[in-house]
């Protein structure tokens, strides 16, 4: 047998059943003297020294195995009883197994909490390598530190994410409501918790998006340039085809371009991304806009742009609101 057909976890239960043979127990010993977790573990932790950490890490161990037909106390027992160096042996075994909960005890995972201001896009770098834009006005809450069988984000507002891919550990976005999962693939998040939908669209890959508002579960499984939507009053959710999802490619970056957008959904994309207001004359509501808009400037900017392409239009700032208003020719 090689070296890398054995398990840690069956050599541990064997050892500790006295079942182990001597080709096994020679590989873990060899083994044993490579792992050096302990002088790691013990930096910066809360305790005094290594026997005071082994206890508090066996406890936790012992705590979390399923043992049905062994009281816990036997367990606690052959800790004490059996000879030092094989219970320091036993002890690295399960430590390896059971490395996420050891390193909950001597080194929590702190939550991350970030917000892009109203205007702002930002570009920011998770643990795992995972590359994330959002957009203004946008919260996302990550750990430090990804340890477990998924890694968990949630989202309040808008973000592209470009996924970095691992197999084994699901990649989960909570917006809310529903659920995002990916292994790895990009895609844009609009999840902000004052509108009436949610949507989920996919630039390249594989996402599937879970809900299980209003008591259904829903499940929907996107490939490229489609997208999923989930509507906040029936609690449905609907997939469909987008094929313009590539646009998210440049308004991760502040990049708009409009192919006749009507008025009101010009101004009501831009009071998003900048967090304002902005009312548009109902008689040019639904007048088409064909240009393209850079929020990363500033917003006066833009609206002198929007009413220069649409003729017979001004804008004006009253109080904390902007109107976009239709000139009236005088004869």
């Amino acid at each position: 047998m090689e070296n890398n057909a054995y398990d840690i976890k069956e050599l541990a239960h064997k050892l500790e059943n006295g079942t182990i043979t001597p080709e096994e127990m020679a590989w873990f010993e060899q083994w044993y003297q490579r792992f050096n977790d302990e002088e790691v573990l013990l930096t910066g932790s809360r305790h005094s020294g290594t026997n005071e950490l082994k206890d508090s890490i066996f406890n936790r161990i012992a705590s979390q195995m399923e043992a049905p037909a062994q009281p816990k106390r036997k367990v606690i027992s052959l800790w004490r009883n059996v000879a030092a160096a094989a219970a320091i042996v036993l002890l690295v075994a399960f430590a390896a197994f059971y490395k996420n909960a050891i390193l909950d005890i001597v080194d929590p995972v702190k939550q991350v909490d970030l917000t892009s201001k109203a205007g702002e896009h930002r570009q920011i770098s998770l643990p795992d390598g995972t590359l994330v834009w959002l957009s203004p006005s946008t919260r996302i809450s990550y750990p430090d530190n990804f340890r477990g069988a998924q890694r968990l984000v949630k989202l309040d507002g808008e973000a592209f994410f470009d996924v970095k891919h691992d197999a084994n550990h699901p990649f989960i976005i909570q917006s809310g409501a529903i659920k995002t999962v990916v292994l790895g693939t990009s895609f844009n998040v609009t999840a902000y918790k004052d509108a009436k939908t949610a949507e989920v669209t996919v630039v390249s890959g594989k996402v599937g998006v879970l809900t299980s508002a209003s008591g259904k579960n829903q499940r929907q499984i996107m490939t490229a340039r489609q997208r999923a939507v989930f509507n906040k009053t029936d609690g449905l959710l609907v997939k469909e085809n987008y094929p313009d999802a590539a646009k998210f490619l440049g308004q991760r970056n502040g990049n708009y371009d409009f192919e006749g957008a009507s008025m009101q959904t010009v101004a009501d994309e831009l009071g998003r991304q900048y967090g304002v207001q902005i009312n548009v004359d109902p008689r040019i509501a639904n007048s088409l806009y064909y240009g393209h808009l850079n929020t990363t400037r500033l917003i006066g900017t833009e609206l002198d742009l929007l009413c220069t392409v649409m003729d017979n239009t001004r804008w004006q700032k009253v109080g904390n609101q902007y109107y976009i208003r239709e000139i009236i020719a005088k004869h």
